[in-house]
């Protein structure tokens, strides 16, 4: 699960050698490590500050993988969510070049392997496209989100990613009742051994997020 942080769902260069210099020797090297570390990022660190801190470290050590391993879906994608999650967490309008950073490595990583990760950089770059500023600030772009929002669906149809941002986007168009489909699909979703805080953050977050759609459709009665 991708974590972006906004609205209801509160779910974004340096040479390697330079990145390999960090003081923290805790430093992720393939894609299951760097997904790892960005859980942490997202479900274990509670400060916003040492959540940016560490990802400013970790930053330009994705992008040299990814300039490193430039045929792999995996360094694409995990570049592009670091680059997402430090505009997300960062905010204002010196966001924007890591959110644009963000759209070009997740595109470069749809095309390699769009199934990836339950097709999780569909999704983030969906989101991307939804939240992000339009013209002539950004590149926001709901047509471009909904074509990324489907295409996860269509290619994972079960992931929780998929359904869980889609959810997301149904919510802030004010679509309670297929919102609330999506996310009883995400909270279905089959668990993923390799992210176990991921999976125990969205077990305690969706009924929550439940609770508050059937508020807002028992408003709409």
């Amino acid at each position: 699960m991708t974590h972006l942080h906004t609205g209801l769902f509160a779910l974004i260069w340096f040479t390697l050698n330079t990145s390999l210099a960090i003081a923290d020797t805790n430093i992720p090297t393939t894609v299951k490590e760097m997904r790892t570390a960005l859980d942490v990022i997202n479900f274990e660190i509670k400060d916003n500050d040492a959540r940016i801190k560490r990802l400013a470290e970790l930053l330009p050590h994705s992008e040299a993988l990814a300039r490193k391993n430039s045929d792999n879906a995996g360094f694409q994608m995990m570049a592009g969510f670091y680059n997402a999650q430090y505009a997300g967490y960062t905010g204002g309008i010196g966001a924007l070049k890591y959110a644009k950073a963000a759209r070009r490595l997740l595109e470069k990583s749809t095309a390699l392997d769009p199934t990836l990760y339950g097709s999780s950089a569909h999704s983030v770059l969906a989101t991307l496209y939804a939240q992000v500023p339009g013209w002539p600030i950004g590149f926001g772009d709901k047509k471009k989100a909904l074509k990324n929002y489907q295409a996860a669906l269509r290619l994972s149809p079960t992931a929780f990613d998929s359904n869980y941002t889609y959810a997301e986007y149904l919510f802030s168009q004010k679509k309670y009742a297929e919102a609330k489909t999506y996310l009883q699909k995400a909270a279905m979703a089959p668990a993923r051994p390799d992210r176990p805080k991921a999976d125990a953050y969205a077990k305690e977050i969706i009924p929550k997020l439940l609770a508050e759609l059937n508020q807002k459709l028992a408003s709409k009665k």
